[in-house]
């Protein structure tokens, strides 16, 4: 299962790749907005991470785009900002989970396993 990461920061970029990659995913990372719709539109994707707040074009707007492409995988968004507010804005938007940032890799690997398996394995 191939999984698009993309945050604005190569370091976290780096770390989570690893940690999606050690859980057994293809991992595309990209390092902003822009290069994650490159991405998506160059080969299937299963399902996406996305940092809300990236330079050049959101997470949100990722979002969007992706939907016009008619994208249906799972997408898991982090942030920083409250998870009341992002799960109010996002709600009806397809998004499958929410990762309060900063966030630990053993919680990414709890969102890989609970919503990106289940959901591509039907």
């Amino acid at each position: 299962m191939r999984v698009l990461l993309a945050d604005d920061n190569p370091h976290l970029v780096l770390l989570y790749r690893a940690v999606l990659e050690d859980a057994g995913f293809e991992v595309v990372s990209a390092s902003s907005g822009i290069a994650a719709i490159a991405a998506a539109q160059g080969q299937p994707i299963d399902a996406a991470v996305l940092d809300v707040l990236m330079p050049g074009m959101s997470g949100d707007e990722v979002l969007h785009e992706l939907e016009q492409l008619g994208t249906t995988t799972p997408i898991v968004l982090a942030s920083g900002y409250n998870t009341q507010q992002i799960t109010q804005d996002f709600t009806g938007r397809g998004v499958a989970a929410f990762l309060q940032k900063p966030y630990d890799t053993s919680q990414l690997q709890t969102i890989a396993r609970s919503v990106i398996v289940p959901t591509t394995a039907r």
